[in-house]
């Protein structure tokens, strides 16, 4: 693989980085922000790799979809502080 770029980013579910199924970035900056866009659009883990100009990819870093429905839920008047409850509150 002859390239010009640095990374390259792909969905996880590909196992090996494969010649025609990848976004091309040149520093390690862009592919994070491109691999961060992708997850959220494409609603899917994707893989940055890091691509040498000899030898073969080497996966750097995976950057997973953050789906929105899995917020935590919040009480805002919880304060945090157990023990100003008793333990039936608790339960």
């Amino acid at each position: 693989m002859t390239t010009k770029f640095t990374y390259a980013i792909q969905p996880s579910y590909l196992a090996e980085l494969t010649d025609h199924c990848f976004v091309p970035s040149p520093d390690f900056a862009a592919a994070k922000s491109i691999a961060e866009r992708q997850a959220q659009d494409d609603a899917t883990d994707q893989n940055i790799w890091k691509v040498p100009l000899g030898g073969k990819a080497m996966l750097w870093m995976c950057v997973y979809y953050n789906d929105p429905a899995n917020k935590p839920y919040e009480n805002p008047g919880d304060d945090g502080d157990l023990l100003a409850y008793t333990s039936e509150e608790v339960i």
